[in-house]
């Protein structure tokens, strides 16, 4: 029997699929499309989401980490994976050998000792396919944009393939922000610049989710979006201009029922008094499990269809609603706490902007101790480890 959890995330897989294919639909052919699932595929659950996403046509996955990757690996994951962050460490390479990673590089002196090392380790003196990092103005990592002498440097040594080169656009999301202009046109200049000298890597990269689904001058070889494909608008905006679908619902359960008379305060601190009698339901959803303590009283959570006003603060494992004007409310019904399918108040982006922050921090704070049930696009996916719907 499965144990009952009283919250839990619901996964939709045809939703994802969708979204993907959307996507894709924007790109010419030959432009491929790499799907980061690093943070746990966004906090999405990142082994069912990449077996969904390569059924959808993803020809590339990115994570930030060498242990992601392993991880996908360990599980059966055979696609092409790319490591975001640097793999510097001399005591990485022999894994990025191992299990078939590719790395991005930022400087000359990490390639040779790769190169060195992939001498040593590869079979049959194969190659091991690298990624080349640019900072055309994102100033986190990368080798500078006008630096031809290192990527030429890097380009020469025997024991690695230059398969890719990307960098990464700071403000796509801002439609208008000169910076993105800047940015696309250095990183177009050293492509054609290495296109001109025959040196031109076959898989060139820098459009994320904006960039992808408002400007197809910068899809390039590749395109990376994340952020749109698990279905949030990224300008974060509500309703989302584009025909993308949300993935994540955050669910829980009424837990507690009780009046409160006026005069009385509610949660912690008494940021909230009562000015008149009261239904007030105790719901199991708090800050431990990723629902953002935030400001007391603030936000919305639908129970049987109607909007039900936070009062007070958040706690840790619950925090309770006004249901006064739910009719029939009773334990153990379902509280919508981000849904955007059953209201706009309570979407991944709106939530976002009520909180000050992006749909990104929103779901990769989803807490392990929820429940994820996914909705399968396929009977296959029955088979993993995790919880599915039927």
């Amino acid at each position: 029997m499965q144990i009952p959890h009283p919250n839990w995330i619901e996964i939709n897989l045809d939703n994802l699929q969708s979204n993907i294919r959307y996507a894709k639909s924007l790109l010419a052919p030959g432009v491929k499309l790499l799907f980061p699932v690093k943070a746990d595929a966004y906090g999405h659950g990142i082994l069912p989401v990449s077996i969904t996403a390569m059924e959808a046509g993803a020809n590339f996955f990115g994570v930030a980490h060498l242990f992601e990757g392993i991880a996908l690996r360990n599980n059966g994951i055979n696609a092409r994976i790319l490591i975001f962050g640097p793999c510097c460490q001399e005591e990485d390479f022999s894994f990025l050998i191992k299990h078939n990673l590719t790395p991005s590089i930022a400087d000359f002196e990490t390639a040779k000792k790769l190169s060195t090392k992939n001498s040593e380790l590869s079979a049959f003196n194969s190659k091991l396919k690298i990624h080349i990092q640019i900072d055309t103005g994102m100033h986190r990592f990368g080798i500078q944009h006008d630096n031809l002498e290192e990527i030429n440097k890097i380009c020469e040594l025997p024991n690695l393939e230059i398969e890719g080169m990307y960098s990464h656009l700071a403000t796509a999301d801002m439609p208008g922000h000169s910076a993105m202009k800047n940015q696309v046109a250095k990183f177009d200049a050293l492509v054609k610049k290495l296109e001109n000298e025959g040196k031109k890597p076959p898989l060139c990269h820098i459009a994320n989710s904006a960039a992808t689904f408002l400007f197809p001058e910068t899809h390039y070889d590749m395109v990376r979006p994340g952020i749109a494909l698990y279905g949030y608008d990224p300008l974060g905006e509500f309703p989302s201009r584009f025909p993308i679908k949300p993935v994540l619902k955050l669910r829980s359960t009424v837990r507690s029922l009780r009046e409160v008379k006026a005069g009385e305060g509610i949660s912690y601190g008494h940021f909230f008094i009562a000015k008149k009698t009261m239904t007030v339901a105790t719901i199991a959803i708090g800050y431990g499990d990723g629902y953002f303590r935030g400001e007391p009283s603030k936000g919305v959570i639908f129970i049987n269809g109607k909007p039900c006003p936070i009062l007070g603060r958040v706690c840790m494992d619950a925090c309770m609603v006004d249901v006064s004007d739910v009719p029939d409310v009773k334990i153990g019904d379902i509280a919508e706490c981000i849904n955007g399918e059953v209201s706009g108040q309570i979407s991944m982006e709106t939530f976002a902007a009520e909180h000050k922050t992006i749909s990104y921090e929103i779901t990769t704070r989803m807490a392990n101790r929820l429940r994820k049930i996914y909705l399968p696009s396929n009977e296959h996916t029955l088979s993993l480890p995790f919880s599915f719907a039927r």
